[in-house]
């Protein structure tokens, strides 16, 4: 689905969520528009597909990044302090139950892949090493590391969008 589609049906949705989080109108919609705006870069750069569950992922980070610079500057009262404490993402169920769902479909994904494949997705996104660092230490060129992991990726996708199907709480989630 491409994100020019998605902006008017998905915009105002993507405000609430992160007026959760920030519970301000004005910042969520900042959030919002950046996190539209990076989604579409994303897109467009051929970086990556455009999914809902992106965008999300793109706004949450914005969202935490946002509440991460509120903690730095003084706080003189005991309400934002409160605040600061109620939206803690290891306190908000919502949060931690699309963390989990997310999760569970990447295992189930991770079942899915053949045994190279899922060798190199795990030395890049768990071990963080480069392509390079990839290649050489499985001895394949990084044109087939590339490969590999675009092939893991679209695994990883097409699990989540299929968990995303069946699971009524994200569909829930993503269509309030």
């Amino acid at each position: 689905m491409m994100i020019a589609a998605v902006y008017g049906v998905r915009y105002k949705k993507l405000v609430r969520y992160v007026q959760r989080m920030l519970s301000s109108h004005a910042e969520a919609e900042d959030v919002s528009q950046e996190a539209f705006l990076r989604a579409y870069a994303a897109e467009v750069g051929g970086a990556t597909e455009f999914s809902v569950a992106l965008l999300y992922t793109v706004a949450r980070n914005l969202a935490l990044t946002e509440l991460r610079k509120r903690t730095t500057r003084a706080t003189d009262s005991s309400e934002d302090i409160d605040t600061l404490c109620m939206l803690d993402p290891a306190h908000d169920p919502e949060a931690q139950a699309i963390d989990r769902n997310m999760l569970a479909s990447v295992e189930r994904a991770m079942l899915q892949m053949p045994p190279k494949c899922l060798e190199v997705f795990q030395l890049r996104k768990i071990d963080d090493l480069s392509h390079a660092q990839i290649s050489a230490q499985l001895g394949i060129s990084v044109k087939t590391v590339e490969r590999h992991l675009t092939k893991a990726l679209s695994i990883c996708r097409d699990t989540v969008l299929a968990d995303e199907a069946v699971t009524p709480r994200t569909r829930t989630h993503r269509e309030e």
